[in-house]
Parts: structure tokens; sequence; C-alpha cells
């Protein structure tokens, strides 16, 4: 819709709505006895010109009332015609309910005089504050509308909403200023915004709705701005703005992680950048939504997969490639905040602020652009290659030098060893002989004392060994003679007798014989069995 067409409430004129446009302004020019009204910002032709001016909007897209589309059937009750200061409206009387016939309105009259009421509450546009909601489901469309809401602080439910509707005219220049400005911005769902609306209702429908006519957006890019700048406090305050951000760079970075959508311009750039640079980097992808409603969850997901799984990777980049600051807005969130401050990887952000910083910015490393960040990397590992091969001359230079010195060192120490060896052989040479004679001499002393002390001992143990068996001798005789003299034999020669029991055991007193023992007597011829009659013991 370009603009719409209604009929005033006194039923005189059509009013002419549309935002501006150099060759719509030339054209309604062109329509007869049309006038222009700078109060209410909308043009006035009567309605006798109701059929010219069908015929000349109709082609544009202009939105007819249904009150304008009677008039062009011919349905409408008739009403004078002319120019606006020869129309002379008719003054009904008041209308009595219980007269029969009495006159009704139609509902499309009903609502056009509730909108020419709130025209007249409101005849000029009015600043009003709200978060956009439903916005986004509009997109790619020629008229938008969505809703605006309040909120208390803190809360997701809204207190009151009222639909707003941003028609075509107006969108094609009020979204493209918003977007090439110093500060780009984007209008979408979830941001506060400050607009310049009418209050209007649309007769068709009986709707009540605000028409956005301008936007501020100094005062939504403040509001981004002081919820960024309370993040960064509480981080602060939790001592983890920091910690990341200060976490060094692993070297080489060859196991790169990202969070990115797939389908955007920074993983193109990204991708192509690495690809072109053949370093032969380990890239894991894991597809996120960089904007709308979705960035917050899927970006939360990604980051928990990554921190899981944070032994397996050297960086994790988070890409977007560009956008307005209200596009990018998604990444000053709490909750995303803190998971980045928090993460076990170095983090690199490359979301394409090209003037202002998001929250992720300042605590993480920051690249202006996708590119920007896959330059680092590259030039992270072609670095980590240049040290390595200037550090392996370094060392073979070392190297070279060190053993030339040994080389010299060793020659010479080779030299001087020689020279001191055939000195310290020659030495030990005439030490030996010395040391040869002296043993020879020394032997043979020692030698022939050894024999003297042999010598001596052999005469000493001769002697002995001589005296001791003369004892032996001696004791050997002396030991005949007493067994020669205590042979029983000779004792029995001389008329002694050797008394026996009858076991055979030697009685050497009578106090071993009873009355009536069997005695065996031994005599020198032979042996007598007595028994024994009379024992008579000598008294002591």
């Amino acid at each position: 819709m370009t603009g719409t067409v209604e009929l005033n409430q006194d039923g005189t004129h059509l009013l002419i709505r549309f935002a501006y446009r150099e060759d719509l302004v030339a054209l309604v020019k062109e329509l007869p006895k049309r006038r222009w009204d700078p109060r209410n910002k909308i043009w006035r032709v009567p309605i006798a010109h109701t059929e010219a001016v069908y015929t000349s909007l109709s082609r544009h897209l202009f939105e007819f009332s249904s009150e304008v589309s009677q008039l062009l059937a011919g349905t409408l009750g008739n009403t004078t015609a002319g120019d606006e200061a020869d129309a002379t409206p008719a003054q009904p009387g008041p209308a009595k309910a219980e007269e029969a016939g009495a006159e009704a309105m139609t509902i499309s009259q009903l609502n056009t005089r509730v909108r020419d009421g709130l025209r007249e509450i409101f005849p000029q546009p009015v600043w009003v504050i709200g978060e956009v909601v439903g916005f986004d489901k509009n997109a790619g469309r020629q008229h938008r509308f969505f809703q605006l809401v309040e909120k208390a602080e803190g809360q997701a439910q809204s207190q009151a909403a009222v639909e707003t509707a941003l028609f075509g005219g107006t969108a094609r220049w009020l979204l493209p200023r918003l977007e090439s400005g110093d500060d780009p911005f984007t209008l979408r769902d979830g941001i506060e915004i400050r607009a310049q609306v009418e209050v209007d209702l649309y007769p068709t429908s009986g709707r009540y709705q605000i028409v956005v006519q301008d936007i501020d957006p100094n005062h939504t890019l403040g509001k981004l701005a002081l919820t960024r700048e309370q993040i960064l406090r509480e981080l602060k305050k939790l001592d983890l703005a920091e910690r990341n951000r200060a976490m060094p760079f692993a070297v080489p970075m060859l196991r790169i992680g990202v969070l990115t959508s797939p389908d955007s311009d920074g993983w193109t750039d990204f991708a192509r950048h690495l690809q072109e640079a053949e370093i032969g980097l380990d890239v894991t992808l894991v597809p996120i939504k960089v904007q709308g409603a979705e960035l917050k969850p899927g970006l939360l997901r990604g980051l928990e997969w990554f921190a899981a799984r944070a032994d397996e990777f050297d960086a994790l980049c988070i890409l977007r490639g560009g956008g307005s600051r209200t596009d990018l807005a998604g990444f000053d969130d709490r909750d995303i905040a803190l998971a980045v401050a928090r993460h076990p990887l170095k983090v690199m952000v490359g979301i394409g602020h090209q003037r202002d910083q998001s929250v992720l910015d300042v605590i993480a490393h920051s690249e202006k652009t996708p590119t920007a960040v896959a330059a680092l990397l590259v030039e992270s590992v072609r670095g980590a290659r240049r040290d390595v091969q200037e550090r392996a001359l370094r060392l073979r230079d070392a190297t070279t030098d060190l053993l030339a010195d040994l080389r010299d060192q060793l020659a010479t120490t080779t030299a001087s060893l020689q020279r001191g060896t055939l000195r310290h052989l020659e030495a030990l040479r005439y030490g030996l002989a010395g040391a040869s004679r002296e043993l020879q001499s020394t032997t043979l002393l020692h030698l022939a004392g050894s024999r003297r002390r042999v010598d001596h001992l052999q005469a000493q143990l001769t002697n002995a060994t001589t005296r001791r068996l003369d004892h032996a001798v001696n004791n050997l005789k002396n030991q005949a003679t007493r067994h020669r003299l205590l042979d029983p034999a000779r004792v029995l020669t001389r008329g002694y007798v050797l008394a026996r029991s009858a076991a055979g055991r030697v009685i050497t007193s009578t106090a071993k014989v009873t009355g009536g023992d069997a005695l065996t007597l031994q005599f020198r011829d032979g042996e007598v069995t007595s028994r024994v009659e009379q024992v008579k013991r000598e008294s002591k």
C-alpha cells in the first residue's frame, strides 16, 4: 500500500495520505480542486472528483476506504458536492431512540467518526517508546505491521501493547536512512525504539493503531550502550572482564573451532582466506544463527559444546560479518558474555563492528571482520613456522661454530695429550726399569731370608718330632709294663682266684654275694663252679 484515500467526517471531501514522494506529490497536484492541509499533513479533494482521484491513484496501489468505494459504486447517500467553500453539510437534528425508523450509522461511518475523533485528540504526531515485537516476520513485505509493547524493568511479560504500522512509503526512506547513518541501525524485534507516530483507526477493520512517521535512532543506540555498560560493570565486579582476553594464544593455533552461520558472507570470507593461505588448519564449524531470536540459545549451546571439548582445540572464533548496530546487539547479552568470559578456550571475535564495540569485543580478542580473524590465524601459523626456521638456522650456525671450536680444542688437546702421554710413558719406562731392578734385588733378599727361616723351622720341626716320638715310645713301654704287671693271668699264677657271678660279672666284694649264689672260680689252670654256703664279712 502506497497511501490511503478516505472520506472526511462531514462527507464533503476525500482525504489523501501518503509518505512524501516527489512523484506522488506531482500526481496529486494535477487533481482538480486539491488543497494541502499542513496541520494534518493531508491532501483534500472535493468528493465531486472521486472518480478522478480513483483513476489517478488506484494504479499506484492506494487503499480506498469503504465509504469511497461506495461513492464510486453510487451506493452512498447523496451528498452536496462542490468546493469546500460552497459545501454546506446537512445538520441533522437530535436522534431519538424511541422514534420509529430513527436514522442509524453504518459501521464504516461509526469507525470513521471514531477515527476522526482520535485525530482531533491527536492532531499532531506524538513520540512513543516501546519494544518492537513481530517486525521480523514481515521481512520482505512492502508494509510492515507489528506491535510496540511496554515492559516493566527486568520483566519479559508486556504491560501494554499497541498495533503499529510502518507503511511502504515511509519504510522506503526511513529504513535506509537508519541503516546508512554514522551508527547503522536496523529495525528488528526485541529492541526499544522512540518513534514519532500518528494515532489512527482503520475504518475498514475498526482497528486502532499508530502509524510510524519517524524513528529516533539515538534512543535505541543509547539504550544498547547502557545495557553494554551494565554488563561490563558486572563482569568487572566478578573479575571476569579480562579473564579470556588475557589468555595467551596457543603457538601455533592449528585446531580451530568456529561459531557462525554457514550461509553468512563472514563464514565464506573466513574459509576462503584460510584455503588460499594453504597452511593446513583443522577447522570445526558449529552452525548457529547470528541474528534474531535464535542467536542467544544457539550461541550458548555452541559455547558449551566447545567448552566440553576444550582439549581438542587451540582457539574458538565467533564470526558474523557485519551488520547494523542493532543487528549486532544480540552479542551484548549477559549470559553470552559470562559464557565467553569463563570459556576455557581463547576466544577470538570477528562480528563486523566498524565503530562501536560489543561486550564480546571488550572481553575477548577482537578483530573487525572474519577475514581479519582468518588473517590472524594464518599469521600465527606462519609466524610460528618462521620462528622455527629462524631457531633452526640459529641452532645450525651455533652448532657449526661449536663443532669448529670443539674440533680445534680436540686437535690441541690431542697433541698435548700425545706429548704428555709420551713423556709419561717414558717416565714410567724408567720408573719401571728401576722398580724392576729394585724388586729383583728385594725379591732375592726376601727369598734368601725365607729360605733361612724355612731351614730353621725344618730343623725345629725335626727336633720336636723326634722328641715327641721318643716320649711316645717311652709311654708305650711304660703302659706295656703296667699292663703286663696287671694282667690277671699273671696274678692267678701267684695263687689268686678270680670269682664271677652266674652272670659273668667279676665279684670284688662280699657285699655282692649272698648265701646260695652260684659262683665261677677261675684258677690259673681252669675254672670251678661252686655255691656259697656262708658269707662272712669283716666289720669296718
